[in-house]
């Protein structure tokens, strides 16, 4: 059994309202019904206006009617037809309508970056002398004035881009000098909110050149206190004085020392029958001090030309 699958057959289907057209055209063709005058109707249709009315009536209606045939201009952008089944139709020229709707998103997208543009160039403009105006005013007598790079935007006004201050990092006459002043180029490297690598680049040279001043300046301070300890040993009035047992040893009179043995002989021989005495002191320390008191105390009793003498 062979069954044939029927092949759907398309058929053009007219778009154009051929109905209405020739509608339209009949009613153009066709004669206008002139309106009737008051002058034929019935004097019971006339009613009981004045006379005045009746003239004025007579006279607009014998006036001769008009038409006026529609021309293709008035209906080129808007056209409204009536159709076979009592709708409307709406024509539309859209057009130029749809090229300018492109022409002023394009122009709106295009003022939107600009103005994202101007936006941005305004931002960095802020950023950019904020940067700068810190290092200038942390950096004092060191820093110099600002220096900006521009570039003009799209409502032509200038915006600064990029900026730098010069700052002096030599050293001074002095270690000291050449310290405080490191200490400030360093603080106004570090002196913005973000410094940038060349910021921190000077940051750490000021922190180098500062260290070395450091140590010149301890060598010196060392050098000076050498120098001062030296200069008062040096000076007269620092001599120490000799302590009390020098002074005795130094100072010790010349007297002639005599032993007891010598003494007691000698008063032997004086007297006769006297008995001879003797003292065996082994300390020699305690044997130089006895005869140094004996001997002070005969000068004092005896002068030294009458001889000496001693009692017991």
């Amino acid at each position: 059994m062979n069954i044939v699958t029927p092949i759907p057959t398309s058929f053009a289907i007219p778009t154009a309202n051929l109905g209405v057209e020739a509608a339209r055209r009949d009613n153009l063709a066709r004669e206008a019904i002139p309106q009737p005058s008051d002058a034929k109707q019935g004097a019971a249709e006339q009613g009981l206006g004045s006379e005045s009315d009746r003239l004025k009536s007579s006279v607009k209606g014998n006036q001769p009617l008009t038409y006026e045939r529609p021309t293709a201009n008035q209906n080129s952008n808007t056209a409204t037809q009536a159709s076979p089944d009592g709708q409307q139709s709406f024509d539309f020229d859209n057009g130029k309508d749809e090229s300018a709707g492109k022409e002023n998103a394009e122009e709106r997208q295009q003022q939107q970056a600009e103005q994202r543009e101007i936006d941005a160039l305004k931002e960095r403009d802020q950023e950019v002398r904020k940067h700068e105006r810190a290092h200038a005013n942390t950096g004092g007598q060191y820093a110099g004035s600002p220096q900006y790079q521009y570039q003009r935007g799209p409502d032509g006004q200038r915006y600064a881009v990029e900026g730098e201050v010069s700052i002096d990092i030599s050293t001074e006459k002095t270690p000291e000098q050449t310290l405080n002043k490191m200490q400030q180029v360093r603080a106004a490297a570090l002196a913005p909110a973000e410094p940038s690598p060349q910021d921190l680049q000077v940051a750490a040279e000021a922190a180098r050149i500062a260290f070395d001043a450091r140590q010149d300046l301890a060598e010196e301070n060392n050098q000076t206190g050498s120098v001062e300890a030296s200069g008062r040993d040096s000076q007269p009035g620092n001599i120490e004085p000799p302590s009390i047992d020098e002074i005795v040893a130094d100072n010790e009179p010349q007297i002639p020392k005599r032993t007891l043995e010598e003494l007691a002989a000698g008063d032997n021989s004086e007297n006769g029958a006297s008995p001879k005495r003797s003292l065996n002191i082994a300390d020699e320390q305690m044997l130089q001090r006895s005869n140094l008191i004996a001997s002070f105390y005969s000068n004092v009793s005896t002068p030294a030309e009458g001889g000496f003498s001693a009692s017991a």
